[in-house]
């Protein structure tokens, strides 16, 4: 084998450099995906933005507005910084989507789905409910986990609507008798170590309520 040129150890060093600098530029922590003013309207990030306006002692609104702002600059210098890097990323498939966790969601919701056989609702699902387990093997899943946290969020509504499509067609070949299905989230907040203890669980409410007609995909 022929001995490397002398410049390689250079070349090496050159190109190592500039992967970790593509890598820490694309990692660096940014709002990616949060830029939608839905999304703020959340009640976890509206927690967040009280309690941080409390510390600093500004509105929540006017923080809200500030950090929107900033966002939108440090979003728009990211897309310039990152520009010459697309090509590595596209080659490499040295793309970051993971992003680390900002703040504990205190508000999140279960999906509940319901059927009518002509009498009432009847429940057949609730995420992660022992008992309520229509296709629990597959929405329980980590991966499908993960997909639903995010169709909770009004911003992936349409994608709530393909899943409701989707699991309507499945209910109408599993439950023969029933005319209606009904998809619909249970928001609620996670108690505190105090109500835990003191056994005052905070009640939620339901909202984004989809109802399907099985008897039409029949």
């Amino acid at each position: 084998m022929p001995p490397l040129p002398a410049f390689w150890p250079h070349l090496r060093a050159l190109l190592v450099t500039a992967h970790i600098i593509a890598v820490f530029a694309v990692a660096f922590p940014s709002p990616t995906g949060g830029m939608n003013r839905s999304t703020w309207k959340n009640p976890t990030v509206q927690a967040e933005m009280a309690a941080w306006g409390a510390r600093l002692s500004i509105p929540p609104d006017e923080l809200e507005a500030n950090l929107w702002t900033l966002a939108k600059t440090f979003m728009e210098g990211r897309k310039v910084v990152l520009a010459p890097f697309q090509p590595y990323y596209s080659h490499a498939g040295t793309h970051q989507a993971w992003h680390m966790f900002v703040a504990p969601h205190r508000n999140p919701a279960r999906l509940h789905i319901d059927i009518d056989r002509g009498e009432d609702w009847e429940t057949i699902y609730i995420s992660r409910d022992p008992t309520l387990t229509w296709k629990a093997p597959l929405l329980d899943h980590n991966r499908a986990r993960a997909a639903l946290f995010r169709y909770s969020w009004r911003h992936y509504r349409g994608s709530f609507r393909k899943l409701g499509q989707w699991l309507a067609s499945e209910a109408a070949s599993d439950f023969p008798r029933a005319d209606r299905m009904r998809l619909r989230w249970y928001r609620y907040q996670t108690p505190t170590p105090r109500q835990v203890a003191d056994n005052t669980i905070p009640a939620g409410h339901f909202e984004s309520a989809r109802i399907h007609n099985l008897a039409a995909l029949r």
